[in-house]
């Protein structure tokens, strides 16, 4: 038996931006950099950003959604497992105290900071990429914890130019 094709796009290790994806991800990082020096100077970053990266989910949606139904570059099976990873650790990320087992207890911000990062890579990629930022965090964490809190913005910079040395490496 055979599997489909479409499962070995969801398990690829190798990342092949497009022209409009590599403008994104360099806008997304401009952002992140920016964020993450106001929330290591102020432990938090402006509401802008949450708005900006929400607007970036939102447009990556739209070009996989174009890439799939138009271009049919991508399979919609792999759009689906990437999406719905990207909104179960999303949910599983925010600091809801009914989730005493979540991944992390996240401003929303922060939440969407990692799912637009996420937005661009295969679902193997993303797992590894909130894993990595979940190792990061235990790491770092203590050391720029500032009472009850640490600015998670290094986190989520550090973690997507790891998984993407990752996927550029591999």
């Amino acid at each position: 038996m055979e599997l489909p094709s479409w499962v070995g796009e969801t398990f690829a290790l190798s990342l092949t931006l497009s022209y409009w994806r590599q403008l994104g991800l360099a806008f997304l990082l401009g952002s992140f950099a920016v964020a993450t020096w106001s929330d290591l100077k102020r432990l938090s970053a402006q509401r802008e950003f949450l708005e900006i990266w929400l607007a970036f989910l939102v447009g990556m949606l739209a070009f996989d959604v174009y890439d799939a139904r138009v271009r049919e570059v991508a399979a919609w099976q792999v759009l689906a497992v990437k999406w719905g990873l990207i909104v179960l650790f999303s949910f599983i990320s925010l600091g809801r105290p009914r989730l005493p087992y979540g991944l992390f207890r996240l401003a929303p911000a922060d939440v969407a900071a990692l799912a637009a990062a996420a937005s661009l890579l295969t679902p193997i990629l993303i797992i590894l990429f909130y894993l990595g930022a979940k190792v990061l965090s235990m790491l770092i964490g203590p050391l720029l914890r500032r009472g009850p809190y640490y600015p998670f913005m290094p986190v989520v910079s550090l973690a997507t130019v790891g998984i993407l040395a990752v996927a550029l490496i591999w």
